[in-house]
This record gives structure tokens, C-alpha cells and sequence, in this order.
């Protein structure tokens, strides 16, 4: 069986017309449930996105393709205590009935393993029940909840960490996907 090919691109490197493309993934409605923001972006406000991630110090977005269609969206936002908080898409709503959520979860144990990030936060609301469990890939160092959603702090395992290379994600990962080499540049 031909593995499916995943290749991860940072934001600063797409055109701008895939940078549009993003701005109308982001502004489903089935992306706004779960987000945030729940609002639509406006253009403005994606172009002021883009600015700050030129920076390369507090924003870092990547834009998955899947044997070359897009297929999802990693985020990160350093926080101040030093973590990274993570948010992530699915292009299209139907992927998540093809495995989307281990591709998803295993671009971005790969991704913060490059970035060197240690650790992530992240928010599940009750909506999002198909959201991936990002601590398979680390250690909860804290969970707590509001009456939005429930909150995680996790310090990620290293990618070529025997757990993570063990664990039944990354098995199917593996035997599904490969991760063409990227440009985090």
C-alpha cells in the first residue's frame, strides 16, 4: 500500500493566494464552532496575522497538504509562562471520518519537536468531542476547566521518544502517512 504523503509548510512560505485560501478554511462555520473566536476573520485581520508571524518569535502557523491537496492547519501562540498554545483545523469536515486527528497529532508532535517547543496548552470545548488527545504525546502537567472549555497544559515527549514511537497513533501514523522533509524556515 502507497503511504499517503504529508508535507508541512510554514505560512510565511505560501503565496498569497494560498494565504486567501487559509482566511476561507478558518471562516467555516464547522471551524468556528470549536475556535476561540468564533467570529469570522476579516481580511484585515489575516493580513495582521501574517505580519506577526513574519516575526518568528511568538506566532507559528503551518498549512499540512496531503499528497498534495490542503488537508489541515497547525497554530501555535507562545504564551508568557513559556508554552505554546496550539490550535488546529481540518481543511475540510469530512476528513476527521479518514484519520484526520492522528495526521493532525502526529504533524504536530513533529512540528513542536523541530521548533524545540517543550510545551503546549490547549482548550477542548464539550463541542469538539472528535479533538485529538494530545497528551498521548506527553505528560499533563495541569487541567483545569471554565464554563467554556477544559484547559491543558502538557510537556510533550520528544518525537523519537520510544512512548510516542510506541503508542497506537503514531502505529497507524506510520503505516498510513510519511512526513516529506519541510522548511520550517
Amino acid at each position: 500500500m502507497r503511504k499517503k504523503r504529508l508535507e508541512i509548510i510554514n505560512f510565511v512560505n505560501l503565496s498569497d493566494e494560498k494565504y486567501r485560501k487559509i482566511l476561507e478554511y478558518r471562516n467555516q462555520e464547522y471551524v468556528r464552532t470549536v475556535s476561540n473566536s468564533p467570529e469570522p476573520i476579516t481580511v484585515k485581520q489575516h493580513e495582521a496575522y501574517r505580519e506577526a508571524l513574519k516575526k518568528r518569535d511568538k506566532f507559528f502557523a503551518f498549512l499540512i497538504t496531503c499528497d498534495g491537496e490542503d488537508y489541515a492547519v497547525i497554530n501555535l501562540k507562545k504564551l508568557d509562562d513559556g508554552s505554546f498554545y496550539l490550535g488546529y483545523y481540518l481543511t475540510d469536515e469530512l476528513y476527521k471520518f479518514e484519520g484526520g486527528g492522528v495526521a493532525v497529532h502526529n504533524c504536530m508532535m513533529y512540528i513542536c519537536d523541530r521548533l524545540k517547543i517543550k510545551l503546549i496548552s490547549y482548550d477542548i470545548k464539550p463541542e469538539n468531542s472528535r479533538v485529538f488527545r494530545v497528551g498521548q504525546g506527553g505528560e499533563h502537567i495541569a487541567v483545569s476547566s471554565n464554563s467554556e472549555a477544559l484547559h491543558h497544559l502538557v510537556r510533550l515527549y520528544g518525537y523519537d521518544d520510544e512512548r510516542v514511537k510506541n503508542s497506537k497513533s503514531a502505529k497507524l501514523f506510520n503505516k498510513i502517512y510519511e512526513i516529506k522533509e519541510s522548511d520550517f524556515s
